[in-house]
C-alpha cells in the first residue's frame, strides 16, 4: 500500500527519562539488610524498556488514516476518508485538555499522543473527534485533506 504520510514517534521528553531510567539505580538499594531485591531491580529494568518500545504511528493512504499505538495495538486501526468531516492541525495542551501523553479520554474527546504539543483534531461525520499528535502536523493536515477530494 502506498502512503501520502507516514510518522512513527516515540517518547522523548528528557524529563520522563531521567525519571524512568533513576528506577534502575534505586531499586538497587538501600536495603536494611544489604540484600538485593530482585522483584525490585526487574521493575527497575522493565519499566524503562517498556516505554521505550511504546509508539504512535500513523499513516495516510487513500483509504484513510491508519494508527497504531505499540504495544496497546497489535494491528493498525484506519479512519476511513469518508468518515472524516475536517482535520486541523493545531496546538494544544496535552495535559490541560487531554490530562497528559499517551492514549487518552477527555472532555475534547481522545487522543493519542507522545509528546510534544502540536497535533491534528480529526472531526469525524458522527460528531466524535480524536487529536492525533504530530511533530509534522502540518504536512499530517495537509494529506488528509489531499486524500479526502
Amino acid at each position: 500500500m502506498k502512503y501520502n504520510f507516514e510518522e512513527t514517534q516515540k517518547f522523548t521528553q528528557w524529563w520522563l527519562w531521567v525519571i524512568l531510567l533513576s528506577f534502575p539505580i534505586m531499586s538497587f538499594g538501600p536495603f536494611d539488610n544489604n540484600s538485593i531485591n530482585y522483584t525490585y531491580v526487574a521493575i527497575g529494568i522493565l519499566l524503562p524498556l517498556v516505554f521505550y518500545l511504546f509508539e504512535l504511528r500513523i499513516k495516510v493512504s487513500n483509504e484513510g488514516l491508519h494508527y497504531q499505538f505499540f504495544p496497546f495495538h497489535f494491528k493498525s486501526y484506519m479512519i476511513k476518508h469518508e468518515e472524516i468531516e475536517k482535520a486541523k492541525a493545531m496546538e494544544y495542551s496535552p495535559l490541560k485538555e487531554y490530562g497528559g501523553w499517551g492514549i487518552k479520554y477527555g472532555f475534547k474527546g481522545k487522543a493519542y499522543n507522545v509528546s510534544g504539543n502540536k497535533g491534528v483534531k480529526v472531526f469525524l461525520k458522527n460528531g466524535n473527534n480524536i487529536m492525533f499528535g504530530s511533530q509534522k502536523h502540518k504536512e499530517l493536515a495537509k494529506a488528509l485533506k489531499s486524500v479526502r477530494k
